[in-house]
């Protein structure tokens, strides 16, 4: 059982965490991830496995990105175009990522950390670039693609990337599919967030089921991680809030600068699971 610390600690991680994605654009699960690893482990009876994670991470990722699709939807950002390519993808995908997941069991789901911990060396990396290279006037600037429509295949391909680390590691996909659609379909900054909080939705949702329902064979029991979900879920949604509102009234330096410093060490301690 959590002793209440735990779940106290978990409401606070789910707060912060949801705040940081919605305020940076990265999606909650780079923090979720780690420190509800960490938050259990402190407890001897409440140690986390890889695939319990990345099923609960899964399902807060359903619940982050749908209240962040609602406010996309209104502004008229999500680009149907787009997403009727990128969705179908992402779903292809993410099925083949839960089942490539579920490969790596017993001792051999340790790999799963060291792969979430690459993971967050590229968002590190990721935000540094943002950091000392700010965004481009053309990113915020009138329009959704800067030059030609896109070609179909280039739209298919970032969908397949973002589904596959869905279902394979629990990513929401925020930190893959919103640069991978400025660098491949050269789309400004807030059409691309919009289609990808969109397609997050699906992917994670198609991958959190398949990830619940086959929990089992691990050996995990499929009720355990819906007590961290309902920890966690609430305050995610409401820092997601509250993360989109500060977004343009607070300077991200600092903001990125902690975010980063706490990708590092997260991804060291990730990286060193045995």
């Amino acid at each position: 059982m959590l002793e209440w610390w735990q779940m106290a600690t978990l409401a606070v991680v789910g707060l912060v965490g949801g705040t940081f994605g919605g305020f940076l654009g990265v999606g909650g699960t780079v923090i979720f991830m780690p420190l509800l690893k960490m938050i259990c482990d402190a407890n001897p009876e409440t140690v986390i496995d890889a695939h319990s994670a990345i099923a609960v991470t899964l399902v807060l990722n359903v619940c982050v990105g749908a209240s962040a699709t609602i406010g996309h939807a209104r502004s008229g950002r999500i680009m149907r175009d787009i997403i009727k390519i990128i969705i179908p993808a992402s779903l292809a995908s993410s099925v083949v990522g839960v089942y490539l997941g579920n490969f790596f069991s017993g001792d051999a789901q340790v790999w799963l950390w060291r792969m979430f911990g690459i993971t967050m060396l590229y968002v590190a990396a990721l935000n540094a670039y943002r950091l000392f290279r700010p965004l481009a006037a053309v990113d915020m600037a009138p329009g959704n693609i800067v030059g030609p429509p896109p070609k179909a295949w280039r739209v298919a391909l970032v969908g397949l990337a973002t589904g596959l680390l869905s279902g394979l590691l629990g990513i929401g996909g925020g930190a893959i599919a919103v640069p991978a659609q400025q660098i491949l379909l050269r789309m400004r900054l807030r059409a691309a967030i919009a289609n990808s909080a969109i397609t997050v939705v699906f992917s994670c949702l198609l991958a959190a089921v398949l990830k619940h329902a086959t929990l089992a064979e691990h050996g995990v029991s499929i009720v355990q991680p819906w007590i961290y979900v309902g920890l966690l879920a609430p305050p995610a949604v409401l820092g997601a809030l509250i993360g989109s509102h500060l977004t343009h009234r607070v300077s991200r330096t600092w903001v990125r600068l902690v975010f980063i410093t706490f990708m590092l060490g997260t991804a060291y301690e990730m990286l060193m699971v045995r």
